[in-house]
């Protein structure tokens, strides 16, 4: 008699922990649900941690999690929140591309670089292989950034893609994409102290978007 007590005292509290698990996980849901009705991201976060505390295998939580973090431009969180993913779900693509992002704007060039180059192995995106081509510039791996700008110049899709640009007075323009990988191609040979070719290609971009502002400026302070 005692033995069937205890058991059925077990199994009510095991139900009761469990009941009030569901309880609780509802009840942070809802508040995740006012939150994002009332554009309160803190609480939205806050929400979302306490229903990944009780589902932490829950991939969607932290999918969630990782994209308030970035409408936030919290670059650092939304890094490690993105690895979380990808080692539950490998083949994440959005994962992967914010890993990518984050790291970019946390300044960590070369990290950055290896990681766009796993996506466009993945994706072929030319997006991608244009941002590799940027920052493998920066790293200053001009040969590898060469290679790269041929390949997007020589595509068909980006005949009439266009991309925006950051001007000197620190505005935006939109130009041609095609401008731009000549005008990436002149800053290289800029830098390799190699003036002809460099105008060379500062006046292709100019033929390409005769308002490219970028161009028009390096060739007027030679």
């Amino acid at each position: 008699m005692k033995k069937i007590i205890f058991l059925s005292i077990v199994t009510l509290l095991l139900f009761s922990k469990s009941y009030s698990q569901v309880n609780e996980f509802d009840l942070q849901n809802s508040i995740y649900i006012k939150a994002k009705t009332y554009n309160d991201p803190s609480v939205a976060i806050n929400a979302l941690y306490k229903m990944i505390a009780l589902q932490p295998e829950n991939v969607f939580l932290k999918d969630s999690l990782m994209r308030e973090y970035l409408t936030l431009s919290q670059w650092a969180p939304s890094y490690m929140i993105s690895r979380e993913i990808l080692a539950m779900q490998p083949t994440n693509m959005f994962a992967l591309e914010i890993s990518c992002i984050s790291l970019q704007n946390l300044g960590l060039k070369q990290q950055a670089l290896d990681q766009y180059e796993s996506l466009y192995l993945k994706t072929d995106r030319i997006d991608v292989l244009y941002t590799i081509s940027f920052l493998q510039f920066e790293l200053k791996n001009y040969n590898e950034s060469l290679t790269n700008l041929d390949i997007l110049i020589n595509n068909n899709e980006t005949e009439k893609m266009s991309v925006s640009v950051s001007k000197s007075d620190n505005s935006v323009q939109e130009v041609l994409i095609r401008a731009q990988l000549n005008y990436l191609k002149g800053l290289i040979f800029l830098e390799q102290k190699n003036l002809e070719e460099a105008n060379k290609f500062f006046n292709k971009a100019l033929t390409i978007s005769p308002d490219f502002q970028n161009a028009i400026d390096r060739l007027s302070a030679k």
